[in-house]
């Protein structure tokens, strides 16, 4: 085992950069099931993602990708930390607007472990991690602990979601551009409340993923190209509400919902652009993937309700969707691109986790195999993407809205049906379908449609017993 652990090490070496770091840029869309890409089959007469299309024919496809939630912040906390959210600060749930930040200031985030090898590190996009170190947030103060206390050397973001009442940017620790204190509520969001009206720029919500967009592009020409950077870009695409931009309304052939899928894929390509002019695309690590598979809601009449009818499957034939136990809230997209390391064109089944991105990313810059053990859910999965042999993933847990926990082991996927102590009776009434023990074998019924708990006993036993010994502490990465 020794020496087949220091052949596979020489080969990372080899496989890695000898002269300089890679640049990283770790691209999150927003409630995006694999079935919006035409890589993934996506059909090309209803949606076209051409530049997501190209990170497919130019790097390793991954069809068994999944995020460690089914909603937006756990997973997103777990990307930055290698850790499950329900281990510390969310045991169900998001972070609300006026929440204080969840990710702790002395916990080793990504960030601050690419800052440690020298990187540029920013965070451009949606947040969704809260603000401050106070309940509620205050706005018009200083933002602090922010992202810029986790290793993050810029932050230019949206706070929560694409619509929500604040209606303004935040820029490192403050809200950008604000001009005084005063406050003029005004009009309602998408979610009903009204805007507070800030003395300050107000987003325009057709032109955000431009604009979000455009600020990553100006902070990588910004770059020196003796320092490496690392890039946490996060699209609010296609999360609610649906608002293409003019540039791709009436594009698709499915409607707005379409139209705002091929917004996200115009700034996976304006990125790649900005690299390729810049003569950086060789030495960068472009890892494109999703915090939870697309959001299908019952009013039909809603934009992803009639691209639905029009035919596209926005989470591919997997059961439910964001918020939900199911593979629908969990399966994503995922595609690696790393021009003359990572083979083009390449397709791989390895079950792999969204947390598993911190420690990945920590074994393709150091160009060897690396122990993190802060990131205790992080598993690599960087021999894959050299094409070397890889063990399978230690089994793996998911969560949905509620904080009900499935595992996943090869193609066993079980959950015991517990809910969190502290979860709320809303919650608890809202998921209590989902709240049932079961079993099912994806490999032979990928749709979940056939509960076989009562015929595999032995499977049961060893998959609770994992997930108790995971509840304990025990990490799942390594």
């Amino acid at each position: 085992m020794l020496n087949r652990f220091k052949l596979v090490f020489a080969g990372l070496i080899v496989a890695g950069t000898a002269c300089a770091r890679p640049n990283v840029i770790v691209f999150m869309a927003d409630d995006f099931g694999s079935g919006c890409v035409n890589a993934y089959g996506a059909p090309e007469e209803l949606v076209k993602t051409p530049n997501l299309n190209r990170l497919a024919e130019s790097g390793m496809r991954f069809t068994n990708a999944n995020t460690p939630a089914s909603i937006c912040s756990p997973t997103r906390y777990a990307l930055l930390t290698g850790r499950y959210a329900w281990r510390g600060p969310l045991p169900f749930g998001v972070v609300n607007v006026f929440d204080p930040m969840v990710v702790e200031t002395d916990r080793l985030t990504l960030p601050k472990y690419m800052k440690s090898l020298g990187y540029a590190t920013a965070q451009i996009g949606k947040w969704h991690l809260g603000y401050g170190d106070r309940t509620p947030a205050v706005f018009t103060e200083k933002l602090t602990p922010g992202p810029n206390d986790i290793g993050f050397d810029y932050h230019f973001g949206l706070p929560q979601n694409l619509d929500d009442m604040l209606r303004v940017w935040i820029e490192n620790d403050g809200v950008y551009g604000l001009r005084s204190k005063k406050t003029s509520p005004y009009a309602k969001s998408f979610y009903g409340g009204a805007y507070l009206g800030f003395d300050a720029p107000q987003r325009a919500r057709e032109e955000a993923s431009e604009f979000l967009t455009q600020k990553a592009v100006d902070w990588l020409e910004a770059r020196d190209e003796s320092e490496p950077f690392f890039l946490y870009f996060a699209s609010p695409a296609t999360h609610h509400p649906i608002v293409p931009s003019e540039r791709m309304r009436g594009k698709s052939n499915c409607g707005a919902y379409g139209d705002f899928i091929q917004d996200l894929d115009w700034s996976v390509g304006r990125i790649v652009q900005a690299l390729e002019e810049k003569g950086t695309m060789d030495n960068t690590i472009i890892l494109f993937t999703a915090d939870n598979g697309s959001d299908i809601p019952k009013d039909a009449a809603r934009p992803e309700g009639q691209a639905i009818a029009a035919g596209l499957s926005p989470n591919s034939d997997y059961r439910g969707d964001k918020h939900t136990i199911y593979e629908g809230g969990g399966r994503v997209p995922l595609m690696v691109r790393w021009d003359g390391k990572v083979k083009a064109g390449a397709v791989s089944d390895h079950m792999v986790s969204v947390a598993d991105v911190f420690a990945t990313v920590a074994d393709l810059v150091n160009g060897k195999l690396v122990n993190v053990p802060e990131a205790e859910d992080s598993s690599s999965f960087a021999l894959t993407l050299l094409g070397k042999q890889q063990a399978p993933r230690k089994p793996m847990v998911g969560t949905n809205a509620a904080g009900l926990q499935a595992i996943r082991s090869a193609n066993w996927k079980y959950t015991d049906g517990v809910f969190p102590e502290a979860a709320p009776a809303g919650l608890r009434k809202a998921f209590k379908k989902e709240a049932v023990p079961a079993l099912y074998d994806l490999e032979k019924d990928p749709g979940e449609e056939n509960n076989v708990i009562d015929q595999h006993p032995e499977v049961v036993q060893q998959l609770q017993k994992i997930l108790d010994s995971y509840r304990e502490g025990s990490g799942s990465g390594g």
